[in-house]
């Protein structure tokens, strides 16, 4: 699938920008793992929504977006029967500058001067490979020396290649495949365009900012809360499993999963260590709701102030970029109080909206017949009832429907389409601003 992808992206971007292939699709790649390409700088998030598009037209779905200033990548997922998806990672490294920061000096010379001369040579491509790394972590591995010596690249035309970039690396240093020191930084210095102390200092300033940036992922456009939530016996457990199963495959950034609410929030079997209050959540309905009115008020003042901390965890790991996918959420709560051992009410459609999650909300929508034969947890007109009260929190909160009869590829199919448009508003919102710019 690589060399596939490899294609794809060459052929997507002809005549749209010039691009170099660093890493992944020859014979020293791991297998999985991601996609490298080079585009000249400020242009890689405009690969990415390029690409994806393409890929779409392929059967690809886009499952992931990520800007970190530096590179831009997407994950494309391409559904499989049987579920033995495709999923692979693609990064285009926005131009030579270390960190992305300053005037990217080598990238243009590289693009503009050299790429024009010799054409998409593949050792054009290992040179490219190695000064990336060199950038990035200052040596060479064996491997990734092999794979530029590969290409057809040898010191002599590395060293020829370092003059022309004005990159301020020695024969003798690409020998040994790498920089230490003083040598490392006045190299990622002069890929910034430093020519002076001042510049030296602005240029430091900027790469501080963006190493926080980093740290912090912030601002990546990565972050996303996918809520999948139905009656036990619908299927989104399943459908879950899979969609992290396969975004694993791309090696992307590990989604969080959650069920029902964050691990460090005790739900209150593990507040009191209640043996009958625990097997509920294995055992749904094994007891009643509590017949006092005080008690069930309680126990639903407990969980709004859980879900409340829960709420403002959630946004704040999608702030900082992370996928967070909820197997059950607070709609199912609320759909189903009764779980919770809370005499069955309607929360109001204010305090619904309040704590619901912000994100992409499905209802893995069964039939009662189809949940009761499948679980046998509840009587058809238990799953009829609570059907109704999902869709009822569901049309309140705006979430979205997923029609569990049909086959779990469909439904797959159908989850990545959402997922997929809502990363394609974003990568264009950011290609729209950066243009603005």
């Amino acid at each position: 699938m690589k060399v596939e992808i490899s294609t794809l992206v060459n052929r997507a971007l002809s005549g749209v920008m010039p691009v170099l292939s660093l890493r992944g699709a020859d014979d020293l790649a791991r297998e999985g793992g991601d996609l490298d390409f080079i585009v000249p700088s400020g242009l890689a998030v405009s690969a990415c929504s390029v690409v994806a598009k393409a890929a779409q037209s392929e059967g690809f779905f886009l499952a992931g977006f990520r800007d970190i200033g530096y590179l831009a990548q997407i994950i494309l997922i391409r559904p499989v029967p049987g579920g033995l998806d495709d999923a692979l990672k693609i990064d285009f490294f926005d131009g030579l500058r270390w960190y992305g920061v300053g005037s990217d000096v080598a990238g243009h010379r590289l693009f503009n001067s050299v790429l024009p001369l010799q054409g998409i040579e593949s050792k054009l491509s290992g040179a490219a490979s190695f000064f990336q790394k060199i950038l990035i972590v200052g040596c060479e591995s064996e491997r990734d020396w092999a794979r530029v010596v590969s290409t057809g690249a040898n010191e002599t035309y590395l060293a020829e290649i370092a003059e022309a970039l004005c990159l301020p690396i020695t024969r003798a240093q690409i020998g040994v495949r790498g920089v230490t020191g003083v040598d490392k930084w006045l190299l990622r210095a002069a890929s910034g365009g430093v020519r002076g102390p001042v510049s030296a200092l602005v240029w430091f300033l900027r790469a501080a900012a963006a190493h926080l940036k980093f740290k912090l992922g912030t601002g990546t456009g990565m972050g996303l809360l996918l809520g999948v939530s139905g009656l036990d016996g619908s299927g989104k457990s399943t459908l879950v499993d899979r969609f992290i199963d396969t975004y694993r495959k791309a090696g992307g950034v590990e989604p969080q999963l959650v069920h029902l609410l964050p691990s460090w929030i005790p739900t209150p079997h593990q507040i009191f260590r209640r043996h009958k209050t625990k097997s509920n959540y294995t055992r749904p309905y094994a007891e009643p709701p509590v017949s006092s009115r005080l008690s069930g008020g309680l126990r639903l003042a407990f969980y709004l102030c859980a879900f409340a901390f829960a709420r403002l965890s959630l946004w704040v790991g999608m702030k900082r970029g992370r996928l967070i996918i909820l197997d059950r959420s607070f709609l199912d709560f609320a759909s189903d109080l009764t779980r919770a051992r809370i005499q069955a009410r309607r929360l109001p459609d204010w305090l619904l909206r309040m704590m619901m999650p912000s994100g992409l909300l499905f209802y893995l929508d069964a039939t009662p017949e189809a949940v009761v034969a499948r679980k046998g947890e509840l009587t058809l007109e238990k799953a009829f009832k609570l059907r109704m009260s999902y869709l009822d929190t569901c049309k309140t909160i705006g979430a979205k429907l997923l029609n569990s009869d049909e086959t779990p590829d469909a439904v797959f199919r159908e989850l990545l389409s959402h997922v997929s448009q809502e990363y394609m508003r974003r990568i264009d919102a950011v290609v729209a601003r950066k243009r603005e710019c």
